[in-house]
């Protein structure tokens, strides 16, 4: 103990905590001139604590060690001097830096946020200390190109919950109240930095988002902020009003960050709601050494008039230097985690600068270029969200040019697309219609997939004219081109059948067969004529009468037999004309 010159441990609950030992090395020319060379290595695993700098009361009579941090050693240094001194400087963290090393992509499909944090705390040696249930199982969450840190705060931020180690344990919980100690000014703690200010505070959050299943906006929003840090000034989201401001308290927005359900979003405005509501009151101590003083802890000050009350202590810093042991604490809130930087990971963006969903609200262009212009229900306050009407729209199309193209407008309340020229949210482009819970596709996927693969594709307007691609046969379905008419008229190119058919609605009917040779032309009523080369016979049939007239001549012949049936057979000769 005597040979250490300086040992720190800095606990907070967004960073690992850290430690650093500064050892006294000096030299001797003998055969053992380095006396702690080989007492540190990377890697070791290594725990420190501190005794309370006033252990006058008997109940302290024996030593008693409250351990700060149970880490590992990441890095040795020394610096080697004229005056035959090499002091060993010993740096490392809790267990935490693990969930620094290496960046993975991968998803977790029906996991909850608590099920993600328990896998990962496995695969990298953490026990767990404290796992709050999270909620709902999440259908899909993919880890992109991150830290497992990064990627477990992003999650632990839109929850509002903490994550962070203690004690070796990893804990993963809403911020609570428990463990509270009693400081007194000038009896616990000496210096004392408060700072209550209005900047930031709001009188709500509210989240906005697109629910694609119900084809509806979510809306969920936060009236209250839920801090663990609260002198008698109060809580921030109650001053706004006193800057007349009662009329219409400001309200912070989200808006970019799509959200899963209802009860996403509340969590998320709640969340948020209480980061900015714990950027109300921050303070700085610093106290004699008090192993006591944790972060995590909520502090009870007293004797600071109205400054007194619960602080809860975010950070904190445990200093033995020059033979002397001292505790500073910090409280800051959520800050740390910054919820508004972890929902923005990537650089904050405009409306205009992503994609949005719009919902079309006129489709008639008085400068007949084929624009559109919608709504944006993710941006307006208003439920139809008349207030954030776009301006008009180009619409991106097959073929698009002089005269040509697959014009094909969307319709009035359809969901689309919207993407921006640079950015820009005055120069709106539809890229396209997307289906969602409430406008489902044409065919259903039984229909339309097969073993994986697409057989069926379709193409149908809003009254019900369809066409159709068929790859291969299934159920009552075969390969080929269909056309079919809202009021029932089709054409069928079948090529399993090798036929060719075209049938009005009122079941006229030609079809065309290479299969059996054969072309038949029918009508509703039983009418038909039919050419069959497999069995050379051209065949006339009625349900009636059967008229053949020439203005000329009349012209039958056969190598066979030519026969006549009826009940009588009469022969007459044109007007005008004798008998035979």
């Amino acid at each position: 103990m005597n040979d250490i010159q300086q040992l720190s441990v800095e606990e907070s609950l967004h960073l690992p905590a850290a430690f650093t030992i500064v050892i006294e090395n000096p030299y001797y020319s003998d055969e053992s001139p380095w006396r702690h060379d080989d007492y540190f290595t990377l890697g070791q695993t290594i725990r420190i604590g501190f005794q309370a700098s006033t252990t006058a009361d008997q109940e302290f009579s024996e030593p008693t060690m409250n351990y700060l941090i149970h880490g590992e050693i990441t890095g040795i240094e020394s610096r080697f001097s004229a005056e035959s001194q090499a002091p060993i400087i010993v740096r490392g963290y809790d267990t935490s830096h693990r969930l620094h090393r290496g960046r993975h992509n991968r998803s977790f499909q029906d996991y909850t946020d608590s099920d993600i944090v328990a896998e990962i705390a496995a695969q990298v040696g953490l026990e767990i200390g404290q796992l709050d249930d999270s909620g709902d199982p999440r259908a899909y969450v993919f880890q992109e190109n991150q830290t497992n840190m990064e990627f477990l705060r992003y999650r632990a931020a839109r929850l509002g919950f903490e994550l962070f180690v203690r004690d070796g344990q990893l804990y993963f919980r809403r911020p609570t109240a428990d463990d509270q100690l009693s400081l007194k000014w000038l009896q616990d703690f000496g210096s004392f930095q408060v700072r209550v200010t209005t900047a930031e505070q709001v009188s709500g959050v509210e989240v906005r988002a697109w629910d694609y299943v119900g084809k509806q906006a979510i809306v969920s929003t936060a009236q209250s902020e839920e801090t663990l840090t609260e002198s008698e000034y109060g809580k921030g989201s109650t001053i706004t009003a006193d800057f007349g401001l009662a009329s219409d308290p400001p309200k912070a927005y989200v808006v970019d960050k799509p959200v899963e359900s209802a009860k996403e979003a509340d969590a998320i405005a709640q969340a948020l709601f209480n980061e900015l509501g714990g950027e109300f009151t921050v303070a700085d101590a610093q106290a004699e050494g008090n192993p006591d003083i944790r972060a995590g802890r909520v502090a009870t000050l007293e004797d600071m008039g109205q400054y007194d009350g619960e602080y809860y202590i975010t950070e904190t810093r445990h200093l033995y230097y020059n033979r002397r042991y001292t505790t500073e604490f910090a409280v800051r809130g959520l800050r740390g985690g910054n919820l508004l930087g972890d929902l923005m990971m990537q650089p904050r963006l405009r409306p205009g600068q992503t994609f949005l969903v719009g919902i079309v609200t006129n489709n008639q262009d008085p400068e007949d270029m084929g624009r559109v212009r919608v709504r944006f229900p993710t941006l307006s306050p208003q439920a139809d969200g008349s207030g954030h009407e776009s301006n008009w729209a180009r619409v991106v199309a097959i073929g698009a040019g002089s005269d040509r193209g697959f014009q094909c407008l969307p319709e009035i309340e359809d969901e689309v697309l919207v993407g921006f020229e640079h950015g820009d949210i005055h120069r709106p482009y539809i890229l396209g219609n997307v289906w969602n819970g409430e406008d489902a596709p044409p065919d259903t996927v039984e229909d339309a997939v097969n073993r994986g693969k697409v057989r069926l594709r379709t193409l149908r307007t809003r009254t019900g004219h369809q066409l159709q691609f068929v790859e291969e046969d299934y159920n009552d379905s075969q390969a080929g081109i269909s056309l079919e008419t809202a009021g029932g008229a089709q054409v069928s190119l079948n090529d399993s059948t090798g036929t060719i058919t075209i049938e009005t609605p009122n079941g006229h009917r030609l079809s065309f067969s290479d299969s059996q040779g054969a072309i038949k032309m029918q009508s509703s009523g039983g009418h038909e004529i039919s050419l069959n080369d497999a069995m050379q016979i051209l065949s006339i049939r009625s349900t009636g009468s059967l008229s053949l007239q020439a203005t000329t001549s009349v012209d039958i012949q056969a190598i066979g037999p030519i026969t006549l049936r009826g009940a009588m057979v009469n022969s007459f000769p044109p007007p005008n004309q004798p008998p035979f």
